[in-house]
C-alpha cells in the first residue's frame, strides 16, 4: 500500500521488561499472575508497554541476558523469580535503567526491592498457632538458599525463641517451591509428633495436606497447616487453608511506581507491603486438649 513506519516513530513507544525465571504466571492460580497483572495495570495507566521475557537457568547463573535488554529502549527492568546477577548490574551501570527485584534482595544501590514483609507474615502465623495451643511447630520451606526461605525461616525461629519454644533443626525442612519431593519431607515431619506446620507457600501447604491425608493423618485434628500467599488454591483445599495474604496485584503496581521514582532520581532501597492472616479451617484449637 506504500505506507512506511519510521524507526523514530517505533522508538517512541515506551516499554518495560519483566525477566522471569522459575515462576509460573499463566493463570490466576499461579503466583506470578497477579504480580505481572499489577505491573501491566500501572504501565497501561502510564501509556507504557510491557514485555515478559523468560530467561534460562544458565542465563540466571551467569547474568548473560544483556542482549535481551540493552538497546531496546526499556524504561525499566523487573526481575521476577530470581536475583539480578551482580555482573549484569555492574556492566550496565552506565545505561541508567531502573531495576526492581520482586520479592528478592541484592545489596546494590542500583536495584530496589519490592515485596511484602516476610517477617511480619510469619510472625502472624506463628503467633496464631501459639494462641491455638500449639507448641511443637515445624517449618517447611522452599529452596534453602532462597531469600524468601531464609527470611521466613529466621522469622519462624525468632518467634519461637521469643515465645520460649526451643527451635529444633530436626523439624525444619527445605524443599522446592514447586512442591517436588514433598511427600518424604511431610511424612518425616509427622513422625516428629509436631502439632502444626508453617509452610512457606500455599503450594507447599496444599501438597502437604494432600500427602498427610493419603497417609491417614487428619488435618487439622492430627496436624494443623498454615500456608503463605493466599492463592486461589487455598480456598479449594480440604480443609480450606489458613494462610498469609500478600496482595500480589499491589506488589506489581508498587514495583512499577518504584521504577518511576528511581527514574526521576530518587534512590530507593526497599519497599515492603503489609500482610494479613486469613483464617480458614486447616488449624485446630488444641487449648482444650
Amino acid at each position: 500500500m506504500g505506507y512506511n513506519i519510521s524507526p523514530e516513530r517505533m522508538m517512541c513507544k515506551k516499554n518495560v521488561a519483566v525477566l522471569v525465571f522459575g515462576i509460573h504466571y499463566g493463570t490466576s492460580n499461579q503466583f506470578g499472575y497477579e504480580i505481572i497483572a499489577g505491573i501491566q495495570t500501572a504501565a497501561i495507566e502510564n501509556n507504557v508497554g510491557i514485555n515478559i521475557i523468560s530467561v534460562t537457568e544458565d542465563q540466571v547463573n551467569t547474568g548473560d541476558y544483556d542482549h535481551l535488554i540493552i538497546d531496546k529502549n526499556y524504561e525499566g527492568i523487573f526481575f521476577l523469580g530470581f536475583r539480578p546477577h551482580i555482573d549484569f548490574i555492574e556492566r550496565n551501570r552506565g545505561h541508567n535503567i531502573p531495576m526492581v527485584a520482586l520479592d528478592n534482595y541484592i545489596e546494590n544501590p542500583l536495584v530496589a526491592r519490592v515485596g511484602c514483609d516476610n517477617a511480619d507474615g510469619i510472625t502472624q502465623a506463628v503467633k496464631y498457632l501459639y494462641a491455638k495451643g500449639h507448641r511443637k511447630i515445624d517449618f517447611l520451606g522452599g529452596e534453602a538458599d532462597s531469600i524468601v526461605t531464609i527470611e521466613r525461616k529466621n522469622a519462624y525461629a525468632d518467634n519461637l525463641t521469643a515465645l520460649g519454644i526451643p527451635v529444633s533443626e530436626s523439624i525444619i525442612k527445605y524443599g522446592h517451591f514447586s512442591g517436588k519431593g514433598i511427600k518424604r519431607m511431610v511424612l518425616d515431619i509427622a513422625k516428629e509428633n509436631v502439632t502444626a506446620i508453617v509452610c512457606i507457600s500455599d503450594v507447599l501447604a496444599s501438597n502437604a495436606i494432600k500427602e498427610l491425608t493419603k497417609a491417614d493423618y487428619r488435618v487439622p485434628q492430627d496436624i494443623s497447616i498454615t500456608g503463605y500467599d493466599n492463592l486461589p488454591i487455598s480456598e479449594c483445599c480440604v480443609p480450606p487453608l489458613t494462610t498469609i495474604y500478600q496482595n500480589r496485584l499491589h506488589i506489581g503496581k508498587v514495583a512499577f511506581f518504584t521504577m518511576q521514582q528511581i527514574k526521576s532520581g530518587i534512590q530507593i532501597s526497599s519497599v515492603q507491603l503489609h500482610t494479613r492472616l486469613v483464617e480458614r479451617g486447616s488449624v485446630a484449637d488444641i487449648n482444650q486438649h
